[in-house]
């Protein structure tokens, strides 16, 4: 298995107009360089309206959502979804976008059922609850597809244990939901799962934009210095990547290319991990990120979170 130079790039869909516009503009760009990624889509509607209630209940939202321009990023029509209009369905409303993602050769996961239902309250579902959401988002990527979903990544990299479990018994080959540095099978809540699973190893551009930089070029440099010579994954959202910061994820792919690195799906990294003897068991924890506002699933190393900051 080689993973030397190797970048992974998972697209978080969140919104209707996301997929709608977004998603188009990345395969046009990913078609230009003749690279291939993998995308994770909401199966149901968009309620973006709901994390409104965030500005309550999460610290540092507000200063994230002052540094990123909430308004430009996603529109007010958007912002309304779940307040003042009734949430459009993202996955069903857009049939000919998720042809066309395999069509050009990309994979195409799940990025949960309700993105904001599912950030929010996930941590707290109990067994019961938790199978029941599962169910639902694997029958409508099932009609819609007419096959199973390989994959999953989380909304917000939020999970608990049951998540695994239901994924494991599922056949899920992996699941992407935490932040970490490596490929690893996981352990939570005591117990072992076989579920490979594929950490963002990367920051994401909405936790270092106004931080890192706020122009293309430093934001460019700053994540060429932040790439390992091994395996990268890189999230990116069709709500920022794909429309005012397209330019910025451009100019990484050119220069990364021009460095000798290789792009693959992650299901394909996947494919490579599951044939490896030595992939590590690492515990998942609730931890922080910086950047971030509100917990997110990390990748442990002994007794320390792997990007976790206090």
């Amino acid at each position: 298995m080689n993973t030397h130079k190797t970048i992974g790039i998972a697209v978080h869909v969140d919104t209707h107009e996301g997929m709608k516009k977004g998603v188009p503009a990345l395969l046009a760009l990913f078609y230009k360089y003749n690279i291939h990624a993998s995308f994770f889509v909401p199966m149901g509607k968009d309620h973006t309206g709901w994390t409104a209630k965030r500005v309550f209940t999460r610290k540092g939202f507000l200063k994230k959502a002052g540094r990123v321009g909430v308004v430009s990023t996603y529109g007010v029509k958007t912002l309304m979804y779940g307040l003042l209009l009734p949430g459009p369905q993202i996955a069903k409303k857009n049939v000919g976008v998720l042809r066309q993602i395999t069509g050009e050769g990309h994979e195409l996961g799940i990025h949960g059922y309700d993105h904001v239902y599912w950030h929010d309250y996930i941590k707290g579902f109990d067994r019961k609850r938790t199978q029941e959401e599962v169910e639902k988002l694997l029958k409508v990527y099932r009609e819609l597809t007419g096959a199973d979903s390989p994959s999953f990544a989380a909304p917000g990299w939020m999970i608990n244990p049951h998540v695994i479990r239901c994924f494991q018994e599922k056949g899920l080959l992996y699941s992407s939901d935490t932040r970490g540095t490596m490929p690893f099978y996981p352990e939570m809540g005591g117990e072992r799962f076989a579920i490979l699973q594929i950490p963002t190893t990367l920051p994401t551009l909405d936790e270092v934009v106004g931080l890192a930089g706020t122009d293309i070029p430093t934001l460019t440099a700053y994540y060429l210095n932040s790439i390992a010579d091994g395996l990268n994954i890189l999230t990116v959202h069709t709500e920022l990547e794909g429309k005012r910061w397209i330019g910025f994820l451009e100019g990484f792919i050119k220069k990364t290319l021009k460095r000798g690195f290789a792009y693959k799906r992650l299901i394909d990294i996947a494919g490579e991990y599951k044939l490896k003897p030595d992939v590590p068991v690492c515990r998942i924890e609730y931890g922080f990120v910086e950047g971030r506002a509100g917990e997110v699933c990390v990748q442990c190393e002994g007794q320390e979170a792997v990007n976790r900051k206090s």
